[in-house]
């Protein structure tokens, strides 16, 4: 359950620096004015001048009791006086700090908790409560639209009865929408994965909470196999049409950490959402690890390749050295004196005996000229040919992006 310190929620400081002295509770010329003409004796006048400056810093009333000394002190010489008026701490109990109450609200333009400020926090809460499920976020945007509205704050335990009611709510609306939408046949696979078994350890919903190794080339048929059971569950994601995303993940999350013996002891609407969140969760992620997996291998025998070609240039450098030469000689040849038969003659002079041996040698150079390294994968993709078409065959007809999107 989070605290005041984890929403937004306004908290008196037991300890404030003369910064926030200065900039945040000291009354101005007006406020002083006002505060004067209101009040005749000295303990009334700061009591209401810090009752002011508080509320309009936290936006509800608190009693002087908890007010650090230190403010009182910095009211009390903002007024004129010496030190705290003796008088101070029976401001509390009277009918004095009621009546001041009322002015304050009024000088400051903001609304009394009432029936008015009840129905704002129970609509803000409802439609927070339908899209976040972190308490604190609800509880944050209630704040919001008080504040907005100009309504003076509740207590914080009534904003925290007020989300978790609203998500207990919206969560249940949400299970029975869920529930609704799975047939005879999905209800079937639920129940067999929630079957109580003897060995906890070996039930099929341990088996789907059970997180899979991760893929590779070496367990890659186990990691499929269970992905197929996992696709055998069968749950579509138009089951969790209009479904926040947030609400699946929680709902995935609380399955998660409860065993078979606490799923059925939930209602059947929260049991069957909470397992079939689940399913649909573990595929999905399954899925995704396919993908990597698929990437991963495929990268791995470009990169094997890559090395091949370096292998096989580094291998080869003699026959490029040889090429160079004769490529040398021949353009000696062309620029040699004499006339165009005498140059084409000299030419075939340094090529015509190894004419067959050059010309295959300029062809395997240029089928792996430069990064071309393309020649080189089939060597490697053999090996992996049948891992290759198993985890394309492992992918779903819609893609786990579609999954995803409801």
């Amino acid at each position: 359950m989070p605290g005041i310190r984890d929403t937004a929620y306004p908290e008196l400081k037991s300890a404030l620096s003369a910064k926030e002295l200065g900039e945040v509770y000291t009354p101005n010329f007006v406020e002083l004015v006002w505060a004067e003409k209101r009040t005749r004796e000295p303990a009334p006048r700061v009591g209401l001048l810090a009752l002011l400056k508080i509320f309009q810093r936290l936006g509800y009333f608190v009693s002087l009791s908890d007010v650090p000394a230190s403010l009182l002190e910095h009211i009390a010489r903002s007024a004129g006086y010496d030190s705290v008026p003796s008088g101070i701490f029976r401001y509390d109990a009277g009918s004095v700090r009621r009546r001041h109450m009322l002015l304050i609200r009024d000088y400051a333009g903001v609304k009394a908790w009432g029936e008015d400020a009840q129905e704002a926090m129970e609509k803000a809460s409802e439609e927070a409560g339908r899209t976040l499920e972190d308490i604190a976020d609800i509880i944050n945007v209630i704040l919001e639209q008080l504040v907005r509205q100009r309504f003076e704050l509740p207590a914080f335990s009534g904003l925290q009865r007020a989300a978790q009611h609203a998500r207990a709510v919206a969560n249940r609306e949400y299970q029975a929408l869920v529930c609704g939408r799975l047939d005879a046949a999905a209800r079937e696979r639920l129940a067999i994965l929630l079957t109580r078994v003897d060995d906890d350890t070996k039930s099929p919903w341990h088996r789907l909470k059970e997180e899979p190794k991760q893929p590779t080339t070496q367990n890659n048929r186990e990691f499929l196999d269970h992905l197929s059971w996992l696709r055998e569950q069968a749950i579509g994601p138009s089951t969790f049409r209009d479904i926040p995303e947030v609400k699946l993940k929680q709902f995935a999350a609380e399955a998660r950490s409860l065993d078979v013996a606490s799923m059925n002891d939930l209602t059947e609407p929260k049991r069957l959402t909470l397992a079939a969140a689940l399913v649909f969760a573990q595929t999905g992620q399954a899925l995704d690890d396919v993908a990597d997996m698929y990437v991963r291998l495929v990268q791995r025998l470009h990169n094997q390749a890559r090395t091949a070609l370096l292998e096989y240039q580094a291998e080869h450098v003699e026959r490029t050295d040889s090429l160079i030469a004769t490529l040398h000689g021949v353009t000696l040849a062309y620029r040699s004196e004499g006339s165009a038969e005498q140059r084409l003659s000299a030419i075939g002079e340094l090529i015509e005996p190894e004419a067959d041996r050059i010309l295959e040698q300029c062809e395997a150079h240029q089928a792996t000229a430069g990064r071309n390294y393309l020649p080189f994968l089939a060597r490697f993709y053999s090996h992996h040919r049948a891992a290759l078409f198993n985890f394309l065959e492992s992918r779903s007809e819609e893609h786990t992006s579609e999954l995803q999107s409801r």
